[in-house]
């Protein structure tokens, strides 16, 4: 038997591949195999490509860094300090996947495993459910502040993956040239992501992907963006009840059950604070470190609203807080000048790319999303697999 010889670049593709797919699972394997990569790619030191943008992008990690030395809390800084290693997935990912590399080798397995870590989700539900009524228990109650995380730590991240799958295979079935099984099988992924997100219950997590359907359906059949709110409305009806009572609690909330206070109050500290800091933030990790410092007048004098206040739950409150507007707007940039190149040469990966960046951009205003190095990766992942297609379409 003839063995099977693999170049040095294959090794960086496929360790670049599978610290991807791995985000999905455990963001521990991933960053080792994100490693992996860089060594490799050091080793055999290709000719760099960059997505566009980068001098956006560098403004950002430049700020980001200055930020935190001039916060005179660098410690404090540290956790956000070491997520900048995650950025070499701009270079690595628009280098190693701009030449022979079959995608199908990254967007397989990594549906594969957002499947894998969704159907455990719905085994999750059942267990939670039925934990609540042998307990007694009011199940909205017991379930808002304990939701199905999958195969991660947080509902949060576990909803912003179960979006970027969504917008994947939605992509794919959308915009590329599949056999019979395979759109049968996209299409029960589709319903599989769509059941787990609709069962997180996460509100900003249903904007999100209501914003990723939206890009997609444009982007296909524009008429077809109607079929959304007669979604929304058939999903509300065919419920469970739980499900409604949330959907519910967007305009009517369960008193401090759900976050519509907490939000309030974290917002109000968040423009306090920018507006006490607008250059050069408190530095990253501030914000929670200081919260109590920027507190709106009404809540000085009485207990706040239940929730967590380590971050301000909007990720653009929560960088121009930590690190300033103009580093803010340096991430704003960098994502504007890359998306103006994908609507120009669009491919079935770009679409996906829109359709993933809609769904974290909106989430966003409601979610400190990219604090999660999970999501971080794949948002940074975008990037490099969008600039990849630039010479592939």
């Amino acid at each position: 038997m003839k063995a099977v010889s693999i170049s040095r670049q294959e090794l960086a593709e496929i360790a670049l591949a599978s610290a991807i797919v791995l985000s999905f699972c455990s963001i521990a394997a991933s960053q080792v195999f994100l490693g992996l990569a860089l060594m490799m790619f050091i080793l055999i030191r290709p000719s760099i490509q960059w997505p566009p943008g980068m001098a956006w992008a560098a403004g950002f990690l430049a700020l980001t860094l200055a930020a935190a030395v001039l916060s005179g809390e660098p410690k404090t800084a540290l956790p956000q300090v070491r997520k900048l290693y995650l950025w070499t997935l701009l270079p690595l990912g628009a280098t190693l996947f701009a030449g022979g590399f079959q995608r199908a080798a990254l967007v397989w397995p990594a549906l594969l495993a957002a499947m894998a870590s969704g159907l455990w989700s719905f085994w999750e539900y059942y267990s939670k459910w039925t934990a609540a009524q042998t307990a007694g228990q009011d199940f909205y109650l017991a379930y808002v502040a304990a939701r199905i995380t999958g195969f991660m730590s947080h509902w949060m991240t576990f909803g912003a993956h179960m979006m970027i799958a969504f917008s994947l295979a939605g992509a794919l079935l959308l915009f590329t040239r599949q056999s019979l099984r395979r759109r049968i099988g996209l299409g029960l992924l589709l319903a599989i992501f769509s059941v787990a997100i609709l069962l997180g219950q996460t509100r900003s997590i249903w904007l999100g992907v209501a914003c990723s359907a939206a890009v997609l359906l444009v982007c296909w059949r524009p008429w077809s963006v109607a079929a959304i709110p007669v979604v929304a409305v058939l999903a509300y009806f065919v419920s469970p009840a739980p499900i409604r009572s949330r959907m519910e609690s967007i305009v009517r909330p369960h008193g401090q059950v759900d976050s519509n206070e907490h939000r309030v109050v974290t917002r109000a500290a968040g423009w306090n604070m920018i507006a006490a800091h607008p250059w050069m933030g408190l530095g990253p990790e501030g914000p929670g470190k200081h919260f109590k410092e920027y507190l709106p007048d009404d809540y000085k004098t009485k207990p706040l609203p239940d929730g967590y206040y380590g971050h301000l739950h909007n990720v653009y409150l929560q960088y121009g807080a930590e690190r300033g507007l103009p580093a803010l707007l340096c991430l704003i940039a960098f994502v504007a000048v890359n998306v103006r190149r994908w609507l120009a040469k669009l491919s079935a990966m770009r679409y996906f790319a829109l359709a993933a960046l809609a769904g974290l951009a909106s989430s966003g205003l409601f979610e400190h999303n990219l604090g999660d190095s999970e999501v971080l990766t794949l948002f940074l992942a975008l990037f490099g697999i969008a600039a990849a297609d630039e010479r592939r379409v």
